[in-house]
Protein backbone atom coordinates (compact mmCIF):
# COMPACT_ATOMS: atom_id res chain seq x y z
CA UNK A 1 0.00 0.00 0.00
CA UNK A 2 1.15 3.62 -0.99
CA UNK A 3 2.11 5.08 2.83
CA UNK A 4 2.08 8.62 1.13
CA UNK A 5 -1.15 8.29 -0.27
CA UNK A 6 -2.68 6.45 2.57
CA UNK A 7 -1.27 9.69 5.03
CA UNK A 8 -3.36 12.08 2.15
CA UNK A 9 -6.43 9.74 2.67
CA UNK A 10 -6.38 9.74 6.67
CA UNK A 11 -5.63 13.79 6.16
CA UNK A 12 -8.33 14.59 4.16
CA UNK A 13 -11.18 11.90 5.35
CA UNK A 14 -9.53 12.14 9.24
CA UNK A 15 -7.16 10.21 10.46
CA UNK A 16 -8.08 6.84 12.21
CA UNK A 17 -7.15 8.45 16.01
CA UNK A 18 -9.95 10.80 15.34
CA UNK A 19 -8.67 13.93 13.99
CA UNK A 20 -11.14 15.92 11.50
CA UNK A 21 -10.79 16.28 8.04
CA UNK A 22 -8.46 18.36 6.95
CA UNK A 23 -7.21 20.41 3.97
CA UNK A 24 -4.56 19.93 1.13
CA UNK A 25 -2.57 22.63 0.22
CA UNK A 26 -1.73 23.65 -3.07
CA UNK A 27 1.57 21.67 -3.23
CA UNK A 28 0.18 18.43 -1.22
CA UNK A 29 -2.67 18.55 -4.21
CA UNK A 30 -0.01 18.91 -6.58
CA UNK A 31 2.63 15.96 -5.90
CA UNK A 32 -0.65 13.96 -4.63
CA UNK A 33 -2.00 13.87 -8.16
CA UNK A 34 1.21 14.06 -9.94
CA UNK A 35 1.97 10.69 -7.82
CA UNK A 36 -1.47 9.23 -8.94
CA UNK A 37 -0.83 9.98 -13.00
CA UNK A 38 2.63 8.42 -12.50
CA UNK A 39 0.36 5.40 -11.80
CA UNK A 40 1.02 5.43 -8.29
CA UNK A 41 -1.42 3.66 -5.87
CA UNK A 42 -3.92 1.08 -5.78
CA UNK A 43 -7.07 1.55 -7.13
CA UNK A 44 -8.60 0.81 -3.45
CA UNK A 45 -6.28 3.80 -2.52
CA UNK A 46 -7.00 5.70 -5.57
CA UNK A 47 -11.28 5.46 -4.86
CA UNK A 48 -10.87 6.05 -1.19
CA UNK A 49 -8.67 9.61 -2.11
CA UNK A 50 -11.68 10.78 -4.43
CA UNK A 51 -14.50 9.93 -1.94
CA UNK A 52 -12.60 11.51 0.77
CA UNK A 53 -11.77 14.86 -1.16
CA UNK A 54 -15.92 15.03 -2.19
CA UNK A 55 -17.06 14.34 1.21
CA UNK A 56 -15.20 16.79 2.53
CA UNK A 57 -15.47 19.07 -0.24
CA UNK A 58 -12.79 20.25 -2.74
CA UNK A 59 -11.07 23.32 -2.24
CA UNK A 60 -9.43 25.95 -4.66
CA UNK A 61 -5.85 25.33 -3.81
CA UNK A 62 -6.58 21.58 -4.04
CA UNK A 63 -7.95 21.71 -7.39
CA UNK A 64 -4.74 24.26 -8.41
CA UNK A 65 -2.69 21.75 -7.26
CA UNK A 66 -4.32 18.80 -9.27
CA UNK A 67 -4.51 21.00 -12.22
CA UNK A 68 -1.28 22.07 -12.32
CA UNK A 69 0.14 18.37 -12.29
CA UNK A 70 -2.05 17.88 -14.74
CA UNK A 71 -1.15 20.43 -16.78
CA UNK A 72 2.37 19.72 -16.60
CA UNK A 73 2.03 16.24 -18.76
CA UNK A 74 -0.27 17.83 -21.67
CA UNK A 75 1.05 19.77 -24.80
CA UNK A 76 -1.61 22.44 -25.37
CA UNK A 77 -2.75 23.58 -28.92
CA UNK A 78 -1.42 26.98 -29.71
CA UNK A 79 -4.83 29.41 -30.11
CA UNK A 80 -5.34 32.56 -32.90
CA UNK A 81 -5.72 35.48 -31.35
CA UNK A 82 -9.25 36.13 -29.21
CA UNK A 83 -10.11 32.08 -29.64
CA UNK A 84 -12.12 31.19 -26.48
CA UNK A 85 -12.06 27.82 -25.02
CA UNK A 86 -15.40 25.62 -24.30
CA UNK A 87 -14.13 23.52 -21.25
CA UNK A 88 -17.13 21.47 -20.84
CA UNK A 89 -17.46 18.30 -18.46
CA UNK A 90 -18.40 14.42 -19.02
CA UNK A 91 -21.69 14.39 -16.75
CA UNK A 92 -23.83 15.99 -19.38
CA UNK A 93 -27.80 16.85 -20.07
CA UNK A 94 -30.48 13.77 -18.93
CA UNK A 95 -33.35 15.62 -18.69
CA UNK A 96 -33.42 18.49 -21.30
CA UNK A 97 -31.95 18.68 -24.84
CA UNK A 98 -28.33 19.82 -25.18
CA UNK A 99 -27.69 23.30 -27.07
CA UNK A 100 -24.55 24.76 -25.91
CA UNK A 101 -22.87 23.11 -29.60
CA UNK A 102 -25.18 25.43 -31.64
CA UNK A 103 -24.02 28.33 -29.46
CA UNK A 104 -20.24 27.38 -30.23
CA UNK A 105 -21.38 27.12 -33.53
CA UNK A 106 -23.02 30.64 -33.64
CA UNK A 107 -20.02 31.96 -32.06
CA UNK A 108 -17.91 30.62 -34.80
CA UNK A 109 -19.99 32.36 -37.26
CA UNK A 110 -19.83 35.61 -35.93
CA UNK A 111 -16.02 35.44 -36.25
CA UNK A 112 -14.66 33.88 -32.63
CA UNK A 113 -12.26 31.45 -32.85
CA UNK A 114 -12.94 28.36 -30.25
CA UNK A 115 -11.40 25.23 -28.83
CA UNK A 116 -13.71 22.83 -27.87
CA UNK A 117 -13.04 20.74 -25.03
CA UNK A 118 -14.97 17.72 -24.61
CA UNK A 119 -15.46 14.05 -24.38
CA UNK A 120 -18.29 11.67 -24.23
CA UNK A 121 -20.12 11.45 -21.53
CA UNK A 122 -19.19 8.90 -18.03
CA UNK A 123 -21.03 5.92 -17.49
CA UNK A 124 -24.44 6.86 -16.41
CA UNK A 125 -24.51 10.33 -17.57
CA UNK A 126 -26.47 12.13 -19.65
CA UNK A 127 -25.39 13.99 -23.25
CA UNK A 128 -22.11 15.90 -23.31
CA UNK A 129 -20.96 18.08 -26.31
CA UNK A 130 -18.42 15.43 -27.63
CA UNK A 131 -21.36 13.43 -27.83
CA UNK A 132 -22.90 15.29 -30.32
CA UNK A 133 -19.50 16.32 -31.77
CA UNK A 134 -19.14 12.70 -32.65
CA UNK A 135 -22.57 12.29 -33.77
CA UNK A 136 -22.10 14.97 -36.02
CA UNK A 137 -19.34 13.19 -37.51
CA UNK A 138 -16.61 15.71 -36.08
CA UNK A 139 -13.49 14.17 -34.31
CA UNK A 140 -12.34 14.40 -30.77
CA UNK A 141 -8.25 15.21 -31.32
CA UNK A 142 -6.20 13.52 -28.73
CA UNK A 143 -3.00 15.55 -29.58
CA UNK A 144 -2.51 19.32 -29.61
CA UNK A 145 -0.82 19.56 -33.75
CA UNK A 146 -4.31 17.72 -35.34
CA UNK A 147 -6.17 19.95 -33.15
CA UNK A 148 -4.24 23.60 -33.76
CA UNK A 149 -4.05 23.01 -37.58
CA UNK A 150 -8.21 22.29 -37.47
CA UNK A 151 -8.79 25.70 -35.76
CA UNK A 152 -6.51 27.50 -37.58
CA UNK A 153 -8.10 26.37 -40.93
CA UNK A 154 -11.82 26.15 -39.78
CA UNK A 155 -11.56 28.32 -36.33
CA UNK A 156 -13.05 25.60 -34.82
CA UNK A 157 -11.86 22.07 -33.28
CA UNK A 158 -12.58 19.74 -30.55
CA UNK A 159 -10.20 17.68 -28.36
CA UNK A 160 -9.67 15.98 -25.66
CA UNK A 161 -6.88 16.96 -23.18
CA UNK A 162 -6.76 14.09 -20.84
CA UNK A 163 -7.31 11.78 -23.83
CA UNK A 164 -3.78 10.77 -24.63
CA UNK A 165 -2.57 10.49 -21.07
CA UNK A 166 -2.38 7.04 -19.76
CA UNK A 167 -2.31 8.22 -16.36
CA UNK A 168 -5.51 10.03 -16.28
CA UNK A 169 -7.24 7.43 -18.17
CA UNK A 170 -6.80 5.32 -15.29
CA UNK A 171 -8.26 7.96 -12.93
CA UNK A 172 -11.19 9.07 -15.00
CA UNK A 173 -11.82 5.17 -15.42
CA UNK A 174 -11.63 4.61 -11.18
CA UNK A 175 -13.74 7.51 -11.37
CA UNK A 176 -16.49 5.71 -13.32
CA UNK A 177 -15.90 3.01 -11.46
CA UNK A 178 -17.18 4.91 -8.21
CA UNK A 179 -20.28 6.00 -10.03
CA UNK A 180 -19.77 9.24 -8.37
CA UNK A 181 -18.47 12.68 -9.55
CA UNK A 182 -15.10 13.44 -8.00
CA UNK A 183 -12.14 15.43 -8.70
CA UNK A 184 -11.11 13.76 -11.65
CA UNK A 185 -14.09 15.40 -13.67
CA UNK A 186 -13.77 18.89 -12.21
CA UNK A 187 -10.11 18.64 -12.71
CA UNK A 188 -10.35 18.02 -16.27
CA UNK A 189 -12.65 21.40 -17.10
CA UNK A 190 -9.77 23.16 -15.89
CA UNK A 191 -7.12 21.79 -18.30
CA UNK A 192 -6.80 24.98 -20.40
CA UNK A 193 -3.95 26.28 -22.53
CA UNK A 194 -2.40 28.63 -19.81
CA UNK A 195 -3.47 32.38 -20.22
CA UNK A 196 -6.97 31.24 -22.36
CA UNK A 197 -10.22 32.69 -22.14
CA UNK A 198 -12.64 30.19 -20.72
CA UNK A 199 -15.57 29.55 -20.39
CA UNK A 200 -17.11 26.54 -18.20
CA UNK A 201 -20.01 25.12 -16.44
CA UNK A 202 -20.50 24.40 -13.42
CA UNK A 203 -23.06 22.77 -10.86
CA UNK A 204 -25.81 24.85 -8.87
CA UNK A 205 -24.44 25.84 -5.06
CA UNK A 206 -22.22 27.75 -3.81
CA UNK A 207 -19.00 27.04 -5.82
CA UNK A 208 -18.59 29.79 -7.98
CA UNK A 209 -15.91 31.73 -5.82
CA UNK A 210 -14.53 28.43 -5.20
CA UNK A 211 -14.03 28.11 -9.36
CA UNK A 212 -12.88 31.23 -10.26
CA UNK A 213 -10.48 31.12 -7.63
CA UNK A 214 -9.07 28.24 -9.50
CA UNK A 215 -8.94 30.04 -12.87
CA UNK A 216 -7.27 32.81 -11.16
CA UNK A 217 -4.44 31.04 -9.68
CA UNK A 218 -3.57 29.11 -13.04
CA UNK A 219 -2.67 32.27 -13.90
CA UNK A 220 -6.43 33.18 -16.70
CA UNK A 221 -7.23 36.77 -16.45
CA UNK A 222 -10.46 36.28 -18.75
CA UNK A 223 -13.18 33.95 -17.42
CA UNK A 224 -16.68 33.12 -17.60
CA UNK A 225 -18.60 30.17 -15.09
CA UNK A 226 -21.89 29.64 -15.72
CA UNK A 227 -24.31 27.80 -13.81
CA UNK A 228 -26.66 26.45 -16.49
CA UNK A 229 -29.42 23.87 -16.82
CA UNK A 230 -28.10 20.65 -15.66
CA UNK A 231 -24.72 21.92 -14.76
CA UNK A 232 -24.05 22.83 -18.85
CA UNK A 233 -23.36 25.93 -20.30
CA UNK A 234 -27.05 25.94 -21.91
CA UNK A 235 -29.00 29.35 -20.08
CA UNK A 236 -32.29 29.39 -18.75
CA UNK A 237 -34.47 31.15 -20.90
CA UNK A 238 -37.12 31.09 -18.08
CA UNK A 239 -35.41 32.71 -15.21
CA UNK A 240 -32.20 33.89 -14.52
CA UNK A 241 -28.83 32.67 -14.70
CA UNK A 242 -26.10 33.00 -12.80
CA UNK A 243 -22.31 32.83 -13.15
CA UNK A 244 -19.16 34.36 -12.34
CA UNK A 245 -16.96 36.48 -14.48
CA UNK A 246 -13.39 37.31 -14.52
CA UNK A 247 -11.92 39.76 -15.96
CA UNK A 248 -8.80 42.06 -15.67
CA UNK A 249 -10.48 44.41 -13.41
CA UNK A 250 -11.61 41.46 -10.82
CA UNK A 251 -14.75 39.27 -10.09
CA UNK A 252 -18.31 40.30 -10.81
CA UNK A 253 -21.35 38.06 -10.48
CA UNK A 254 -23.04 37.29 -13.87
CA UNK A 255 -26.72 37.55 -13.69
CA UNK A 256 -28.39 36.86 -17.40
CA UNK A 257 -32.28 37.69 -17.70
CA UNK A 258 -33.28 36.25 -21.02
CA UNK A 259 -36.32 39.05 -20.99
CA UNK A 260 -33.58 41.70 -20.45
CA UNK A 261 -32.85 40.36 -24.06
CA UNK A 262 -35.95 39.71 -25.49
CA UNK A 263 -35.59 35.87 -25.23
CA UNK A 264 -37.90 34.68 -22.18
CA UNK A 265 -39.68 32.36 -23.03
CA UNK A 266 -42.54 30.18 -21.18
CA UNK A 267 -40.40 26.68 -21.20
CA UNK A 268 -37.22 25.58 -21.11
CA UNK A 269 -36.03 23.68 -24.32
CA UNK A 270 -37.89 20.18 -24.18
CA UNK A 271 -36.82 16.73 -25.14
CA UNK A 272 -38.69 15.99 -27.50
CA UNK A 273 -37.88 11.94 -28.27
CA UNK A 274 -37.32 9.85 -25.08
CA UNK A 275 -33.90 8.79 -26.67
CA UNK A 276 -31.29 11.68 -24.92
CA UNK A 277 -29.16 12.39 -28.31
CA UNK A 278 -32.10 11.76 -30.85
CA UNK A 279 -33.90 14.70 -28.60
CA UNK A 280 -30.56 16.74 -28.47
CA UNK A 281 -29.93 16.62 -32.12
CA UNK A 282 -33.88 17.94 -32.96
CA UNK A 283 -33.46 20.66 -30.90
CA UNK A 284 -30.03 21.82 -32.27
CA UNK A 285 -31.28 21.14 -36.03
CA UNK A 286 -34.27 23.42 -34.61
CA UNK A 287 -32.31 25.88 -33.64
CA UNK A 288 -29.89 26.07 -36.51
CA UNK A 289 -32.77 26.42 -39.21
CA UNK A 290 -33.66 29.88 -37.05
CA UNK A 291 -37.23 29.03 -35.91
CA UNK A 292 -38.33 31.22 -33.34
CA UNK A 293 -38.42 29.17 -29.57
CA UNK A 294 -37.26 28.08 -26.45
CA UNK A 295 -34.21 25.93 -28.79
CA UNK A 296 -33.28 28.77 -30.67
CA UNK A 297 -33.33 31.41 -27.47
CA UNK A 298 -31.28 29.49 -25.12
CA UNK A 299 -28.46 28.95 -28.26
CA UNK A 300 -28.32 32.89 -28.91
CA UNK A 301 -27.72 33.40 -25.27
CA UNK A 302 -25.19 30.93 -24.78
CA UNK A 303 -23.76 32.34 -27.91
CA UNK A 304 -24.05 35.56 -26.56
CA UNK A 305 -21.66 34.88 -23.39
CA UNK A 306 -19.26 33.42 -25.70
CA UNK A 307 -18.69 36.56 -27.96
CA UNK A 308 -18.54 38.87 -24.83
CA UNK A 309 -15.86 36.90 -23.68
CA UNK A 310 -14.06 37.00 -27.10
CA UNK A 311 -14.05 40.61 -26.34
CA UNK A 312 -15.46 41.33 -29.64
CA UNK A 313 -18.27 43.34 -27.75
CA UNK A 314 -18.86 44.16 -24.13
CA UNK A 315 -22.69 44.68 -24.37
CA UNK A 316 -24.62 41.45 -24.68
CA UNK A 317 -27.29 42.85 -26.54
CA UNK A 318 -24.77 43.33 -29.31
CA UNK A 319 -23.97 39.91 -29.04
CA UNK A 320 -27.25 38.28 -29.51
CA UNK A 321 -27.80 40.52 -32.97
CA UNK A 322 -24.54 38.89 -34.07
CA UNK A 323 -25.50 35.48 -33.16
CA UNK A 324 -28.68 35.88 -34.78
CA UNK A 325 -26.94 36.85 -37.67
CA UNK A 326 -24.87 34.08 -37.66
CA UNK A 327 -27.49 31.55 -37.42
CA UNK A 328 -30.04 33.59 -39.86
CA UNK A 329 -27.22 33.66 -42.81
CA UNK A 330 -26.02 29.70 -42.59
CA UNK A 331 -22.47 30.29 -41.25
CA UNK A 332 -23.38 29.16 -38.18
CA UNK A 333 -25.03 26.24 -39.66
CA UNK A 334 -21.76 25.66 -41.98
CA UNK A 335 -19.63 25.03 -38.98
CA UNK A 336 -21.24 21.67 -37.82
CA UNK A 337 -21.77 18.59 -39.93
CA UNK A 338 -25.38 17.82 -39.09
Amino acid sequence: MDKELRRLIQKVGGAVAGSGARHLDTDESEAAFRHLLQGAGEEIQIAAFFVALRSKGTTADELTGAALAARSRIEFPLLPEGTVVVSTSRMGRRSGPLLSVVSVAAAVGAGVPVLLQASPHASGSGVTMGDLWKKMGGQIHASASPAANELAQNSLTCWQPTAADEGWTRLLRIENELGLRCAPDVVSKLLAPSGSRVIVPSRLGPVLGMASDAYANLGHQTCLIVQGLEGSLDPSVTGMTRGMLLEEEGKSPLRLQPDDLGLGELEEPPALDSDRMLASETACRKALAGAEGPELSCALLGAALLIRLSGQTRDLASAVGMARESIESGSAEKKLCF
